[in-house]
C-alpha cells in the first residue's frame, strides 16, 4: 500500500509541477499567507482571552458573608466590645477571619476612604468632604448604629470630689480652672473631638490636656495621680464580667456629670444610656465600603443581629438595633 500510495502521487503531482508550476505557485503562496495570518489572528484572541480572565479574576470577590478574610478599623475607645464581638464571631464561622486596625477615628476614615480598608467603628458620621470623595468614585457606602456608650471621667480612688458639672469640664479643658489635669488617650482621639464638640469650645482655643498614648494607658494614670482626671471609652470599665474591667473600675471612681448645676449627677452605665440621661452619651456607628456581600456584610450582620447586640449588652453598653426592656424596683430597706 506504502508502494501504491507513492506511485499515485508520483504520478499526478510531478505532471502538476512540470506543466502547471506557473498557476500552481501563487495559489500555495496565498495560501501561506492565510494560513500565517489565522495564526496570528488566532494568537491575539488567545491572548485576549487570557487578559480577560486575568481582569475577571481580580475583580471577583475573594470572601463572602461568612468566609474569607477582612481587615476593619476600630477606634481605640471601643478595643474591648468589637474584640469580643470578633471573637464569637470567628467561633461560629471557622473560615472567616477579621483582622482590626486601632487607630483614631479619623486615621481609619481616611484609610477607608483611601481603599486601604473596607469598614470603620467610629462614633460619627462622614463629613461632606468624605462624603464628596465617595460620590466623585461612584462608590457607595452604608452607615449604622449599632451601640451607644459614653464618655468616661475617671478620679484616683483618693479622690471624694466625684461630681463635675459640663461646666465644670470645659473649664478644665480650656485652661480656666487648674483644680484638676484632664489626661486624654490621644490629642487626635475622638474622645477628645466629643468633648469638644459637646463643649462647644473653639478650634483657636488652646486645649489643656495631656495625652497618656492609649485608654489603658490613662486608667494606669489616673490610679497613679490623685489630681488627675481621665477621659476613658466606657466599653473600659462597662463589662461586669470581664477581669479586666472590673479591675479597672475597682482602682478608680467613676466621677458622675450632670449638664448644669441643680441638675441630675449620672454615670455612664446602663439605666443612664439607654434613657440618654447621661450627657456625655454618643452612638457607635458601622460605616461599611463594600458593593457586594461580602464579609463586612456578613459580620455587620452579626454584629447588629441578636448575638451581637448581646455581646453589646453584656459589655454594659446600650444595643441600638433590638429593642430592651427597662424594669423599675423599688427596694425596700
Amino acid at each position: 500500500m506504502a508502494y501504491l500510495r507513492l506511485y499515485y502521487l508520483d504520478y499526478f503531482l510531478w505532471p502538476m509541477a512540470c506543466f502547471g508550476f506557473g498557476e500552481l505557485m501563487p495559489i500555495l503562496t496565498q495560501q501561506r499567507k492565510m494560513m500565517k495570518n489565522t495564526r496570528n489572528i488566532s494568537l491575539v484572541l488567545l491572548g485576549l482571552c487570557f487578559f480577560q480572565c486575568s481582569t475577571d479574576k481580580k475583580e471577583t470577590p475573594t470572601d463572602s458573608a461568612t468566609v474569607g478574610e477582612i481587615t476593619l478599623g476600630v477606634d481605640e475607645s471601643f478595643e474591648p466590645l468589637m474584640k469580643a464581638e470578633k471573637t464569637a464571631f470567628e467561633e461560629q464561622y471557622k473560615y472567616a477571619k477579621i483582622k482590626y486596625k486601632f487607630s483614631p477615628e479619623n486615621e481609619i476614615i481616611a484609610d477607608m476612604l483611601n481603599d486601604k480598608i473596607r469598614g470603620v467603628v467610629v462614633t460619627r458620621d462622614l463629613t461632606a468632604k468624605e462624603k464628596e470623595i465617595f460620590t466623585r468614585k461612584s462608590v457607595t457606602y452604608r452607615s449604622f448604629n449599632i451601640a451607644a456608650d459614653g464618655i468616661a471621667l475617671l478620679a484616683n480612688k483618693s479622690n471624694s470630689d466625684t461630681l463635675l458639672t459640663l461646666a465644670d469640664l470645659k473649664d478644665l479643658m480650656v485652661g480656666t480652672s487648674s483644680k484638676y489635669t484632664l489626661v486624654v488617650d490621644k490629642a487626635n482621639s475622638s474622645n477628645l473631638k466629643f468633648l469638644v464638640d459637646k463643649l462647644k469650645i473653639a478650634s483657636s482655643e488652646n486645649l489643656h490636656v495631656v495625652a497618656a498614648g492609649s485608654n489603658l494607658e490613662v486608667i494606669n494614670q489616673v490610679k497613679k495621680d490623685p489630681r488627675a482626671i481621665g477621659v476613658v471609652g466606657s466599653n473600659w470599665i462597662s463589662d461586669g464580667d470581664n477581669p479586666t474591667s472590673l479591675g479597672f473600675i475597682r482602682s478608680v471612681n467613676v466621677v458622675s456629670v450632670a449638664e448644669a448645676k441643680g441638675m441630675p449627677y449620672t454615670q455612664p452605665f446602663g439605666y443612664n444610656l439607654a434613657l440618654k440621661k447621661y450627657p456625655l452619651r454618643r452612638e457607635i456607628k458601622y460605616i461599611l465600603k463594600e458593593a457586594h456581600q461580602g464579609l463586612g456584610t456578613g459580620f455587620l450582620n452579626y454584629v447588629s443581629g441578636d448575638l451581637g447586640q448581646l455581646i453589646v449588652l453584656k459589655a454594659g453598653l446600650i444595643p441600638l438595633t433590638r429593642p430592651i426592656t427597662i424594669r423599675t424596683y423599688q427596694i425596700n430597706q
